[in-house]
């Protein structure tokens, strides 16, 4: 679906939330504008215009001149707010500026807990202001949901991934990954707390699997027929057995993706679509090669292809590192070649830590952004984000880079393996470490203990 919010571009690019539905500021406007006309008119300039704001604007304009009472007044907010504003939400978009790049800033494995790490907040932090988005992307596995138990505390590990953006007053979409579930509370309900912070763009959607089904339309003044349609799409977290270890866009999914991009055709000539899921698809091993081990830069992959080993084919990949083997979906539900039907010029994926690299197979972007987590495993001071800048102009080519966190942030990295092996893989290294050595404490304390009692037999029959 299309989703609804009430959000305008103003002239400088930057994206303001407009809360229309603030009934109690209506009132406190009415009282302080009772007296003063002009300040009506300032009041008119500061509302996005279409037929239905007129309205609201007429409606009001009698309020103000005509001193109705403020209970009147608030009866017709209500009226206005509940009604009007449905469709003012609907007919609200991003808009692409002939004079300003629109920024989008792709943030991918924060997989924190409720007590977040410190090096990941300062790389947020960093790539925000560094990039000053019009619109973040969250790829998924906001939290690590294996080490969350109660709504509290997923609140929490929420609240510290979303918290530098929203305090920004930038928009923020998102997608599921495969780990967010995993505390016992569903996506639905996830979904539902995100929801509760100003700016967040993300709806459940249509009735598919998954949760977080939906697509945005960044309208175009440049080029009116060709908007571009940011896809957001829930890639599921384990797939059924038989057909893998990771999940997928199912077949449903992409049925309704093109017939959503039908619709779209039906409105414009020439939409262009680019993709922001969690998981990659299976054809990102078409982009590398399985060399033998040893060798130079082969790496293997933690998921369903451990003990092979790849390298990065050239012939595909353009841009950025592979730091371990993809993880991708192994079943291939059709989604690749959906996307050739949809006009899809890239396509985002997170989930695997170690790897940015970009690369262009049949004719579409696959784009991968190492994790911005520490408390699991990362790049060392290549964790980061990722920048994707599009032009009205041009709208079917963009420019990306990272954003790294030895770029931004000049604070030392987190030491003890922090970097590499991530906090929780650290704490269960050190539990390991430590129960090796009470292990070899214990064989020394035995042997020695041995080695006595054999002494004293050898004592006692020498005696004897």
């Amino acid at each position: 679906m299309r989703i609804p919010f009430c959000l305008q571009v103003c002239n400088q690019g930057k994206p303001l939330l407009f809360l229309y539905s603030s009934i109690y500021f209506q009132i406190i406007l009415f009282h302080l504008l009772n007296n003063m006309d002009i300040s009506y008119i300032l009041y008119i300039a500061s509302i996005p215009m279409n037929s239905f704001s007129h309205i609201y604007i007429l409606i009001l304009g009698v309020v103000i001149m005509r001193r109705i009472s403020s209970i009147i007044f608030l009866i017709i907010s209500i009226f206005i707010s509940c009604v009007f504003n449905i469709v003012l939400a609907e007919d609200a978009s991003f808009a692409l500026s002939s004079d300003h790049p629109f920024r989008i800033l792709i943030i991918a494995d924060p997989q924190d807990i409720d007590t977040p790490q410190p090096a990941m907040l300062s790389l947020l932090n960093a790539s925000l202001d560094a990039s000053q988005p019009d619109l973040v992307v969250f790829l998924g596995d906001m939290i690590h949901g294996r080490d969350l138990r109660g709504e509290e505390k997923v609140r929490k590990a929420i609240d510290a991934a979303v918290s530098p953006v929203v305090e920004r007053g930038i928009p923020f979409a998102l997608v599921f990954g495969n780990h967010d579930e995993e505390c016992g509370i569903s996506k639905e309900e996830q979904l539902k707390m995100y929801q509760s912070y100003p700016g967040c763009l993300a709806v459940d959607g249509e009735d598919l699997p998954g949760c977080g089904n939906y697509y945005i339309v960044v309208e175009n003044p440049v080029q009116l027929e060709s908007p571009v349609v940011l896809w957001f799409m829930d890639s599921g977290s384990y797939a059924e057995e038989g057909k893998g270890t990771y999940g997928y866009v199912t077949e449903e999914q992409n049925e309704w993706m093109l017939s959503a991009y039908e619709e779209l055709c039906g409105k414009y000539a020439s939409p262009v679509s680019y993709v922001f899921q969690h998981i990659p698809v299976p054809q990102v091993y078409n982009m590398i090669k399985e060399v033998p081990f040893g060798t130079t830069g082969a790496v293997t992959c933690y998921g369903p292809n451990f003990g092979k080993w790849y390298v990065v084919d050239e012939e595909y990949i353009w841009a950025g590192h592979m730091g371990e083997g993809p993880c991708s979906s192994e079943y291939d539900s059709g989604e690749f070649d959906a996307w050739k039907k949809m006009n899809v010029k890239a396509a985002f994926f997170g989930h695997d830590h170690l790897n940015d690299y970009c690369g262009t197979y049949e004719g579409i972007d696959m784009v991968t952004t190492s994790g911005v987590g520490f408390y699991l495993y990362g790049r060392g001071d290549e964790h980061g984000t990722r920048l994707v800048t599009l032009n009205a102009e041009k709208p079917a080519e963009y420019e990306t880079k990272m954003l790294y966190y030895k770029d931004l942030v000049s604070e030392p990295l987190p030491g003890l393996f922090v970097s590499s092996v991530g906090v929780m893989l650290r704490k269960y290294l050190f539990m390991i470490i430590a129960a090796l050595i009470v292990v070899i404490v214990v064989i020394v304390l035995l042997i020695r203990w041995l080695v006595k009692r054999h002494k004293r037999k050898k004592l006692k029959r020498m005696i004897k």
